[in-house]
């Protein structure tokens, strides 16, 4: 399993079951998060959820370093990536977030890569 290497996370509460590195938002209910669409989003989930109300806790996408995301697709490792669709990242620069580079490649979609995270 990929680790968060530096930075910053705080605790929500999960709306629904996830799974880790995906990219995630503030839901409308206080303090609880929900998968992040092509849109600007507040940070990645770390651990795997089961049920809406799981804790669960957040990497800040704005601190330094590297973390983990889920691929909405191959990635190749030294590629830009930028959001998708469903918390998912995707070569390229063409959604609505643009991350970094990813250090780690996937082959496919549902794959984690760990990519750079500072904005």
């Amino acid at each position: 399993m990929l680790q968060h290497q530096i930075g910053f996370s705080f605790p929500a509460v999960a709306a629904a079951a996830y799974a880790p590195g995906l990219r995630m938002k503030w839901d409308s209910t206080a303090g609880q998060v929900i998968v992040a669409g092509d849109e600007a989003c507040i940070g990645v989930i770390a651990n795997r959820t089961y049920a809406a109300g799981d804790k669960c806790e957040i990497l800040d996408i704005k601190s330094p370093g590297f973390m983990p995301f889920v691929a909405g697709g191959a990635i190749a490792a030294g590629a830009a990536f930028t959001s998708a669709a469903a918390g998912l990242v995707v070569t390229g620069t063409g959604g609505a977030e643009d991350y970094g580079v990813a250090i780690t490649a996937s082959t496919a979609s549902g794959g984690q890569i760990m990519g750079t995270s500072a904005k």
